[in-house]
């Protein structure tokens, strides 16, 4: 089972500065991931740009889909997480990540949410997480939070993956890792950087899992979004 968790960028392409589909496409396909979490997709909407990229990229690809509302944008155009994969999605939703009550923090908040699916792989079901976690710190408290409730409730397979906005080494994280094992453990060092793609120096990116066997792991290093996708295998 090959899995890819790619921070798309609304499928900008990050050196010509157009939505790209296309480009995006022949880059996921280049990998033939079975499994694919999507960070920064657009829906249809008014808005410039927004359109179904999740129906698009799942068309160009010919897989199954399926696109988690995490805010309507202007209250009008949908932004969030997706997936698509080769597996029939046996079940699939979106969970809502709670706002901090007291924002504090200087910068940006944003509502965050984390998808939530069910495919059967081969056979087997796999619970597949997607999250893109916030810029601020009680955003990524909260949504640890509640990664860990639903990791905790279930002993199916798991995969959670995304762009959490974080080190390695930050306290937030250490719930996930304290429950998950993070692939990171077969990667090299340059191996571990994902953002930005052009100049990679730090790690934001993951791809988490239970009760699985992690048989490889590589950072796909082609500028393509502003951050660098990971692509692991994994035994059943």
């Amino acid at each position: 089972m090959r899995i890819m968790t790619f921070n798309v960028l609304h499928f900008e392409d990050y050196v010509n500065k157009k939505i790209d589909i296309g480009l995006f496409a022949d880059a996921i396909k280049s990998v033939d991931p079975d499994v694919c979490g999507l960070n920064e997709v657009r829906g249809e909407g008014p808005l410039k740009g927004y359109t179904d990229q999740t129906n698009a990229i799942g068309d160009a690809l010919g897989c199954n889909r399926y696109f988690a509302k995490a805010i309507m944008v202007d209250g009008t155009s949908p932004y969030g997480n997706a997936f698509v994969t080769k597996y029939e999605i046996k079940s699939s939703e979106t969970v809502a990540i709670p706002d901090p009550i007291f924002k504090y923090e200087i910068g940006k908040y944003e509502s965050r949410c984390i998808l939530k699916a069910v495919v059967d792989a081969n056979g087997k079901d796999v619970l597949v997480l997607v999250c893109h976690m916030g810029l601020a710190l009680g955003e990524r408290k909260n949504a640890v939070k509640e990664i860990c409730s639903i990791v905790d409730s279930t002993d199916m397979p798991i995969i959670l993956m995304g762009d959490f906005n974080a080190l390695p080494d930050s306290k937030e994280l250490k719930p996930l890792f304290d429950r998950l094992e993070d692939t990171d453990a077969l990667a090299t060092e340059k191996g571990k950087f994902t953002f930005p793609s052009d100049r990679p120096n730090i790690k934001i990116d993951y791809i988490f899992y239970k009760n699985l066997k992690c048989i490889s792991v590589k950072t796909i290093e082609k500028v393509v979004s502003d951050h660098l996708p990971i692509v692991a295998e994994f035994e059943l």
